[in-house]
């Protein structure tokens, strides 16, 4: 059995530096290129991955779907002989939503068991939100040297009725002074200011003025019915969020672990922390299936950096620490017993957990095989010109002959 815990692709937040745990950071252009090499390394790597497992947040939700869209890829009947460049550049060219062979992926608790060309191989994906980051509260989105956030201020509108008093009085037109000095003002108009007025140019004079004086009423009217008071603008200081506590953290990676991968081990995990024991409530949750193709499932877990930590804290501690083993490699790189890993964009963390009496006698053993591995992100450039570092254009159906390697 193997498991890999993934971190997301690189996001705009990541290049900003601030705090974006349960905000829905979107994946830059060069994000997107990184889990497309990370989806083909997989895909040709490792052993087929039969349950994948994701954070509703788009940024980790597409790494997995990336993930998942290559697997599927890599185990489909073979095409017809006359493949083009294009298809051949086709690992390294992610495809939007819309192009998407990974079948409906909705958010918060849900499942989608797709099953390939080839006859009993299924990949079962799950989005789970004890998967989500931690929730850094009023720091989201400020810098990571913010010792103080900034006030959260929320606008709202409220509309006023304004006391205009006289000044914004609208006289009356039918007022009869009023109306005698428009004729005036028409028989001057109309005659000149020294023409007595005839009898006929009188009578003219009057339905000028009786049209005249009705489009000033209705004028007047609908200015009346329009008019509405001012919205005023008003900004409310919200409340100080504290952070997710690490009470909080650790009680949804145990949730994860105790629902999602222990039922899924080769075997009784030699230590069972109370917070790892199932529970009532995990009844509402069925655990993930063990695929019939697969006796030797492959799990990958695409979530976030601080998740991720407190995921194989979590984890470890179902075993003694004499059972967990590292490879030469990655001891080579620096890895000692109770090291906390790191997670880069892409980075994965990869284990073997092997069977009661493979290596020890009296339980599992789990035999840590990579930390942070990025070796697919070998010979990737940033696009030049600031477009690398862009929130990714879904409306992109290719980035081939837009971004080289």
């Amino acid at each position: 059995m193997k498991i890999l815990f993934i971190r997301h692709g690189e996001t705009t937040d990541n290049l900003r530096h601030v705090y974006a745990g349960i905000t829905d950071s979107s994946l830059t252009s060069h994000g997107v290129l990184q889990t497309a090499r990370l989806a083909t390394h997989l895909a040709t790597s490792i052993p087929p991955v039969t349950h994948i497992f994701a954070s509703p947040l788009s940024r980790a939700k597409k790494t997995a779907e990336a993930i998942h869209d290559e697997q599927k890829r890599a185990r489909s009947k073979p095409k017809s002989t006359d493949t083009t460049a294009s298809d051949a550049a086709a690992p390294d060219v992610p495809e939007t939503e819309n192009t998407s062979t990974s079948g409906s992926v909705n958010s918060d608790k849900e499942i989608n068991t797709s099953k390939d060309e080839k006859e009993g191989e299924e990949i079962y994906f799950a989005i789970d939100p004890d998967l989500i980051e931690q929730d850094f509260g009023s720091y989201e989105g400020e810098t990571f040297l913010t010792v103080t956030p900034k006030k959260n201020l929320k606008k709202r509108k409220r509309s006023d009725s304004i006391d205009n008093g006289g000044a914004g009085t609208i006289s009356n037109p039918n007022t009869p002074g009023d109306s005698k000095k428009r004729r005036a003002d028409n028989v001057e108009t109309a005659s000149g200011p020294s023409t007595i007025a005839t009898p006929a140019s009188t009578a003219t004079v009057d339905a000028t003025a009786t049209t005249t004086n009705d489009v000033e009423m209705k004028t007047t009217a609908a200015t009346q019915v329009d008019s509405k008071p001012p919205e005023i603008e008003e900004e409310d200081e919200e409340e100080f969020r504290e952070m997710e506590t690490p009470a909080s953290i650790k009680a949804r990676a145990d949730s994860f672990i105790r629902r999602c991968i222990i039922p899924l081990l080769p075997g009784q995990p030699t230590l069972l922390p109370p917070p790892l024991a199932r529970r009532k409530e995990d009844e509402a949750h069925p655990p993930p299936p063990q695929l019939e193709s697969n006796a030797n499932p492959v799990i990958a877990i695409v979530s976030h950096g601080m998740l991720l930590s407190w995921l194989w804290k979590s984890f470890v501690s179902l075993f003694p620490p004499s059972s967990v083993l590292a490879t030469t490699p990655v001891v080579e790189k620096g890895w000692y017993q109770g090291k906390h890993p790191g997670w880069g964009n892409t980075g994965y963390l990869v284990v073997e957990v092997l069977p009661k009496g493979v290596v020890a006698k009296d339980g599992m053993t789990v035999v840590i095989e990579g930390v942070n591995e990025k070796i697919h992100l070998i010979g990737l450039r940033r696009t030049g010109g600031g477009v690398g570092s862009e929130k990714f254009d879904e409306r992109q159906t290719k980035l081939d002959g837009f971004f080289k390697k």
